[in-house]
This record gives structure tokens, C-alpha cells and sequence, in this order.
């Protein structure tokens, strides 16, 4: 005899490492179009491609009533919380990074005027992160095969990088973000590697054994995370020593984000939602 009602799946876990945590899969019409996500305000920000551009969800994933548009935006690609009142922005076809204060209002730029171009910035950018000296790095990811570097004044100080898979090069650098050694760490997606220089752009190593990778976090604890497309994510210690995987749950993790008590915030796509991975204590309670 069959039910009107389908049974509920059970709850899903994943691992990294030691520490285990429970899925929670968050589906909403106003999350369609999501390409980012970060935590800013004790709140979670949702980047979308379509009207209005910014959503916010509480930390548990329950949607707010809050949203913002970003109408000098053509296609947001990144987002991040670089200080805690101020959000950076990338506008992927737009060819331009955008700062945002608390009420998400734009309080500075860098732009190449509309005039994108080979090896300049920008061409297409993907992400953009704010250094520990204060200077800002982006992802010219799309059009461009490179990481500028901008001062504190938002002034151009220098490119690295070019068109090639050796290293030091980059074929789609997607995502940027400094570990806990304050190395530059550089999703280089189309050459299946992470990357790492140091602050003034000189390769020191990579990650491989990965399959196009997409996004880059850190955990409280200064694991680096990294989503692929196989798809799956990946934990590695500060070492780079791999210490756990486990699997995402849409074609694409395209954004991620920690809060402080690491639950794991992942922007995918196809379908679009967030995924939280929430920790689960271990049975001493740690």
C-alpha cells in the first residue's frame, strides 16, 4: 500500500579528518543563481548572478528577510568578508572588485574602467582577498591568467602570473585566500592544482592530486578546505598534509565559508542551495 506522504531520508554525515559533521541542505527560489557565500555580521551572504544580487540567512540557515542589490554589478562571481565591516565583491563581467560597508552600500573600487584587457587588470575576475599587510589580491581569473596585486589605497602595485601550467603560471586562477602562514594559496582550477606564493607573488609550492578546483576556506583551526569538481571536498593541515574528504552534494561547490564554531557554509550549484555541514561532537564531547 503506498503512503501521500514519502518517507524523509535519514540524516546524512560526513568526515574530515576527526571531526564528523551533519548535512543540512537549504533550498530556496531566492537562492537560484548562487555563486558565493561568506559570513559576515554572525549572518551568512549569498552572492547570486540575478536580482537582488545579495541574500542573507541566519546561521542556521533560516533565510532573513534581507537582501541587497548590487546594481553597478553585470555578474557577481566572489564574495568575502575582509574585515568585520567591510565585504569585497567581484564582478566577474564587470570587470571590477567592489568594497561594501555593513549596510552593503559600495564604498571603493577597482575597476579598469570598462576596459578589459590581456594581462592588465581586469579581464574577467574571480575572487579578491585583503592580505595580512592590508594590500588586496585578486583572481583576474577568466580572461586574464594572473594575481594583481593593490594597496591599502586601492592603488595597482604589481602582476604575477601568465598563461601556462608550469610554475607559477595559471590556466583559470578561480579562488585566492592566505593560510595560517600567510601564504598565498591559489586555486589554479584548469591546471588541477592549488598553488602557493608568498605575499610578493614567488611560487613556494602546490597541491595536486585534485580535480579543478573551485573554492578555498579556512577553518578556525587553520585547516585549508578545498572544493573540487570531482565534486568533493578536501581537508589539508597546515603542513598541506591531506587529512580528509568527503563528497559535496551538487555539481558544483562554488563558494565556501566557515563560522567560528566550523560549521561550513558551501555555495552549490545545479541545484542551487546552501549546504551546511554542521560539526557533530565526538563522544568525549570535543
Amino acid at each position: 500500500m503506498s503512503s501521500q506522504n514519502p518517507a524523509k531520508r535519514p540524516t546524512a554525515y560526513v568526515a574530515l579528518g576527526q571531526q564528523r559533521y551533519r548535512v543540512e541542505h537549504v533550498t530556496s527560489p531566492v537562492l537560484s543563481g548562487i555563486t558565493d557565500v561568506t559570513i559576515f555580521d554572525d549572518k551568512i551572504v549569498v552572492l547570486r548572478r540575478q536580482t537582488p544580487e545579495l541574500v542573507l540567512l541566519a546561521l542556521d540557515g533560516s533565510i532573513l528577510n534581507q537582501s541587497a542589490e548590487l546594481p553597478q554589478f553585470a555578474c557577481g562571481h566572489g564574495l568575502r568578508a575582509v574585515d568585520d565591516n567591510q565585504l569585497v565583491a567581484t564582478d566577474m563581467d564587470g570587470h571590477k572588485v567592489v568594497l561594501l560597508d555593513a549596510q552593503m552600500h559600495e564604498i571603493a573600487r577597482m575597476d579598469c574602467n570598462e576596459h578589459p584587457a590581456l594581462g592588465c587588470p581586469f579581464n574577467h575576475p574571480c575572487d579578491c582577498v585583503k592580505g595580512p599587510d592590508g594590500r588586496y589580491y585578486v583572481a583576474d581569473g577568466y580572461g586574464n591568467s594572473a594575481v594583481h596585486i593593490f594597496g591599502a589605497n586601492f592603488h595597482h602595485l604589481k602582476t604575477f602570473g601568465h598563461p601556462g601550467n608550469e610554475p607559477g603560471a595559471f590556466s583559470t586562477p578561480h579562488s585566492l585566500i592566505f593560510d595560517t602562514y600567510g601564504r598565498l594559496c591559489v586555486a589554479d582550477r584548469e591546471n588541477n592544482r592549488v598553488q602557493k606564493f608568498d605575499a610578493e607573488g614567488n611560487w613556494v609550492g602546490q597541491i595536486e592530486g585534485l580535480y579543478k578546483p573551485m573554492a578555498l576556506a579556512l577553518t578556525p583551526d587553520g585547516m585549508l578546505l578545498i572544493s573540487d569538481q570531482t565534486p568533493r571536498l578536501s581537508a589539508y593541515d597546515p603542513s598541506g598534509q591531506l587529512i580528509g574528504r568527503c563528497r559535496t552534494f551538487s555539481t558544483y561547490a562554488h563558494g565556501l565559508a566557515v563560522q567560528k564554531d566550523g560549521t561550513i557554509a558551501i555555495a552549490e550549484m545545479n541545484p542551487d542551495r546552501v549546504t551546511l555541514l554542521v560539526p557533530v561532537p565526538n563522544a568525549d564531547g570535543h
